[in-house]
């Protein structure tokens, strides 16, 4: 079963945005954050490392590249070579144009593979909806809740920062 948490609801990302603020500067962990739309400022105001979705990327584009380039001279050189007007077979130039698709092709597909890997968006997820129109308008903001006296200290904060419904969830 999981910890208890307070679920605010906002219909603007000024007021999202300062209850995350005040959240962390009173020293309260921010869990999940939920928006229908990429909202400016929030990756700085949850003080979000950066992605290494980029370095998945590149890995998988240049084993794209390796791939293609080792299979083409493979095909060009050794398996089947054959005398086109005395260029050589192994013509680099002839091999770019699949190079680059290959490289394209693998470094999407492994950033697409790492993304609902780690977002665990696969076949068997469980859709969870925190809150009606979370995925229309609303903005929705999870705060575990840590000690007793801690709820309506941030019950006060969240309503100050002008969340629009706040509720107790087992998160």
């Amino acid at each position: 079963m999981g910890r208890e948490a307070l679920v605010a609801t906002f219909a603007r990302e000024a007021g999202l945005l300062a209850a995350i603020h005040a959240a962390r500067q009173s020293g309260h962990a921010v869990g999940e954050v939920f928006a229908p739309y990429p909202v400016h400022g929030l990756d700085e105001a949850l003080d979000a490392p950066p992605s290494r979705l980029p370095w998945i990327t590149l890995a998988g584009g240049m084993a794209g590249l390796v791939a293609a380039a080792v299979f083409q001279a493979w095909a060009a050189v050794i398996d089947w070579p054959l005398n086109v007007g005395g260029k050589p077979a192994n013509s680099a130039l002839a091999f770019l144009p699949i190079t680059f698709e290959a490289t394209v092709l693998l470094g999407g597909l492994a950033t697409a593979g790492a993304f609902f890997w780690r977002s665990r968006l696969g076949p068997r997820a469980v859709p969870r909806r925190l809150a009606a129109g979370v995925t229309d308008d609303v903005l929705a903001l999870v705060l575990p809740l840590g000690s007793i006296g801690d709820e309506e200290a941030l019950r006060e904060l969240l309503a100050a920062a002008g969340a629009r419904e706040i509720r107790k969830e087992v998160w």
